[in-house]
């Protein structure tokens, strides 16, 4: 489901970026923006310093789901290093998933893991392939939408007024060439302040959309306290992700 995405670009259009007024002086109306004017004004409000590209953060996050209410995740995101862990409770087991530079390694209630070790890598499932995996998804979902202006997503022009969560917003498409779960998903933002409301994908015989709820500030940057997952075929509940701590390192 999570393929690792080292990196993330976007193709936007410049024309009137930074400028609510069009040549003649009068407003523009948020629907007559493109898609990637869209964009911009939200990394206005969500990062206005630019900060997401050399972040180095610590999260806490309480990942209830309908099958296990109880998961809790612990995640060190390095952006500049490319550093990563995280570390997670299987019953009464901690297991530990980590980057550094090139290489990946795992712990098991905080003793390494030999690579050479097959059976506990099988049992566990600690290939470096799902740990990249890991990586990717957190860089992009804890770094929404700053992680959308990064190489290789193309946003596409046309933006559109609509509603979600009962709310009026304006959307936009993104397609990845490096996808995480689906290549395509589509994202919405308030009209007025641009703000991050939520997102959507779907895939092979599956499809979400996540509801985001409330901010959490760090670094001059507004991140998503908590998404909500839901199912696209009939809107099921499908689990939250909950932000416990988020701090510098």
């Amino acid at each position: 489901m999570m393929k690792y995405i080292q990196s993330l670009s976007i193709l936007f259009v410049f024309a009137g970026i930074f400028s609510c007024s069009s040549p003649t002086g009068e407003a523009t109306s948020p629907a007559a923006l493109s898609a990637g004017e869209i964009l911009q004004r939200s990394l206005q409000f969500h990062d206005p310093q630019d900060k997401w590209p050399g972040a180095a953060l610590h999260f806490v996050i309480d990942e209830p789901r309908i099958q296990n209410p109880d998961r809790l995740s612990e995640v060190f995101l390095n952006n500049t290093e490319g550093a990563f862990s995280i570390n997670r409770r299987y019953g009464n087991t901690l297991v530990t998933r980590g980057i550094v530079g090139d290489s990946c390694y795992n712990l098991i209630d905080s003793v390494l893991v030999s690579p050479e070790d097959t059976a506990m890598m099988r049992l566990h499932r600690l290939e470096c392939e799902r740990t990249q995996g890991y990586r990717g998804f957190y860089q992009l979902l804890n770094g929404m939408p700053m992680s959308l202006h990064a190489p290789e997503v193309n946003l596409l022009p046309e933006t559109v007024e609509d509603t979600f969560a009962g709310r009026k917003a304006l959307r936009i498409t993104a397609r990845f060439n490096d996808p995480v779960m689906s290549e395509e998903w589509v994202f919405y933002f308030a009209p007025d302040n641009f703000q991050l409301l939520g997102y959507g994908y779907a895939a092979e015989g599956a499809g979400e959309y996540i509801r985001l709820d409330g901010l959490v500030e760090v670094d001059d940057m507004k991140l998503p306290r908590m998404r909500h997952w839901y199912s696209q075929a009939n809107g099921a509940y499908l689990g939250s992700d909950i932000y416990v701590i988020v701090e510098t390192l």
